[in-house]
């Protein structure tokens, strides 16, 4: 009864994958007001954390405007439900699966820190399942995740530069110059070594977080989650999330620091 209300969000392959990546409720929690001056702000130094509140207060004010999660997860959806269609619909069985899914991850969202420990340790120490790393492997959590670290990477260097006295660097470019040199920053923020490890241990403990998910999931549950993940659909289905998803995010976030570029004082 419990899982009834979400089983009736997913009615279509777009809908169901969504859910089943938890996208909806990635990029709100990512991308809603506070959340990416938040998030910058985790990624800076101590030292330059000191400094950046006016820098982080302007990011916040134009990343509001900027990011629409609704517009967002709309667009997702269209380019997954292009890239599925012709398959089938998802089956009942399928649509419960996906549901049961959705709530145990909201469920270990809703625990204390100590809650969201012993689930972990305890479903991570049960013995490897094929079926269960094959249905990881086929889930699109690793990528976003690297996203959304490239975003927060990104707004942070933005702001770091902000604080530290260096704005007319970025103010004085002209807009095509401006975006160019923030597309610039996305690539190489994640080359140097200790953004790059960063990365690294974010994706990889989103991936072993994903699988505990996973191992509490009943036999029944995952081979049907499986069988759908393995329809000849499924790889275009997973490329247009993704693909999407990070159009999104650069599209808004470069909207957002460029808002923030052009109105941060010249002196």
């Amino acid at each position: 009864m419990l899982a009834a209300p979400l089983v009736g969000w997913a009615q279509s392959r777009a809908e169901a994958l969504l859910q089943f990546e938890g996208v909806p409720a990635r990029y709100q929690a990512s991308y809603a007001p506070g959340a990416v001056a938040r998030g910058a702000k985790e990624l800076l130094d101590p030292d330059d954390a000191a400094i950046a509140g006016k820098a982080l207060k302007a990011l916040d004010a134009a990343a509001t405007r900027a990011f629409n999660a609704k517009a967002s997860v709309a667009a997702i959806q269209q380019e997954v439900a292009s890239a599925g269609n012709g398959a089938p619909a998802p089956s009942p069985e399928l649509r419960a699966a996906v549901a049961r899914f959705a709530k145990l991850r909201t469920d270990y969202l809703a625990m204390s820190e100590a809650g969201r420990a012993e689930f972990f340790n305890r479903e991570r120490a049960r013995p490897a399942d094929p079926a269960r790393t094959e249905l990881l492997e086929r889930m699109a959590v690793g990528d976003v995740r690297d996203i959304d670290f490239s975003s927060q990477l990104l707004m942070s260097a933005v702001v770091k530069q902000l604080a530290r006295g260096n704005g007319a660097q970025l103010s004085g470019l002209p807009d095509s110059t401006l975006d160019m040199a923030l597309d610039t920053l996305w690539s190489r923020g994640v080359t140097s070594t200790r953004p790059r490890n960063l990365m690294i241990v974010a994706r990889e403990f989103e991936k072993q977080i994903t699988q505990a998910l996973i191992a509490a999931l009943t036999d029944a549950d995952v081979a049907v989650l499986l069988a759908w993940r393995n329809e000849p659909q499924t790889a275009a289905e997973r490329e247009a999330l993704v693909g999407t998803y990070r159009a999104e995010v650069k599209g808004s976030g470069g909207v957002a620091l460029r808002t923030l570029v052009r109105g941060w004082p010249k002196s």
